[in-house]
């Protein structure tokens, strides 16, 4: 769908590439999308990493009710 919407309509080895490029997996790796080239000014590393485990709902096991209703 991404393709399709900016025109660039992709088959065979290169959607493959681009599917396996997009996957929370190879993100969660690649410094150039998980933030880990940021300065700590930006980015303190010692929280903990920008992208996480890539489960949807994770934030409820880490928010507290209150954090929750404000958010």
């Amino acid at each position: 769908r991404l393709c399709s919407f900016l025109g660039r309509p992709l088959s065979g080895p290169a959607l493959d590439a681009v599917v396996a490029n997009a996957s929370f997996v190879t993100m969660s790796h690649n410094p150039m999308s998980n933030f880990s080239l940021s300065p700590a000014f930006i980015l303190d590393r010692r929280r903990g990493p920008f992208l996480r485990k890539g489960i949807s709902g994770d934030w409820r096991n880490h928010l507290t009710p209150e954090q929750s209703r404000r958010f």
